[in-house]
């Protein structure tokens, strides 16, 4: 059962691809499990969406009175992303980019959410990139990031098919064509030491994207720059 649902998440993003060009959104419509308790913590103002998808998270932030700007790496997902706000008569600012190419302006952003994407890279370049959302947020912003943990059944799979480690937890997946990283808890303390923490919590989900269900094994993290 395990391998059936490992199988189902060793998705190329060619495939990802031919999933965001049908009718169905698949990651579904609802915002993600934590993002309503991090908006809390956030004043109105722009928000940042790395990794959007389809625009899930994105059409809740414009909702809830944030202006949007959502970027991703795949141009099908960020289609439907603007399909959908027009539906809801909302408007978001898109732009088809990887995130280690993104230009972070200083003290921008209110909020910038990561939900299962800063994952896909080496620890190296993820210590980077919060150096610049911290850069980018303004003062009392928040992050709000969903990340995988080394708990979850993943990572005893890649280590036991012995894929290449890039860096500690660090896998280079071939079949996605790309890396991924597990994280535990205190990495995540030592990464935030500049922000105040407001949650780093271990969570046990069950999720259906894709017409299946299976767990996952996530760390919510809510953080707010310093002022």
């Amino acid at each position: 059962l395990e391998l059936k649902r490992n199988k189902l998440l060793r998705i190329k993003r060619t495939e990802l691809k031919k999933e965001y060009k049908k009718r169905r959104f698949y990651w579904g419509l609802k915002p993600d499990v934590g993002l309503k308790e991090a908006v809390k913590y956030a004043r109105r103002g722009i928000a940042l969406d790395l990794g959007a998808g389809e625009g899930r998270n994105s059409v809740f932030l414009a909702k809830n009175g944030f202006e949007v700007e959502a970027i991703d790496k795949i141009k099908n997902g960020l289609e439907k992303c603007e399909k959908l706000s027009q539906r809801c008569n909302l408007t978001i600012k898109t732009e088809n980019i990887d995130i280690r190419k993104f230009r972070f302006e200083k003290n921008r952003y209110s909020l910038i959410l990561s939900i299962a994407t800063l994952d896909f890279f080496k620890f190296s370049e993820i210590k980077k990139i919060v150096s610049k959302i911290q850069k980018s947020l303004k003062k009392d912003g928040v992050f709000y990031l969903v990340v995988f943990s080394e708990k979850d059944p993943l990572f005893n799979d890649y280590r036991g098919r012995k894929l290449k480690t890039i860096e500690k937890d660090t896998f280079y997946v071939p079949k996605l064509k790309t890396f991924q990283h597990f994280f535990r808890k205190e990495e995540l303390s030592k990464l935030f030491k500049n922000f105040k923490i407001i949650k780093i919590k271990s969570k046990k989900i069950r999720e259906s994207h894709g017409g299946k269900s299976h767990l996952h094994y996530i760390i919510i993290n809510i953080v707010k720059k310093r002022g």
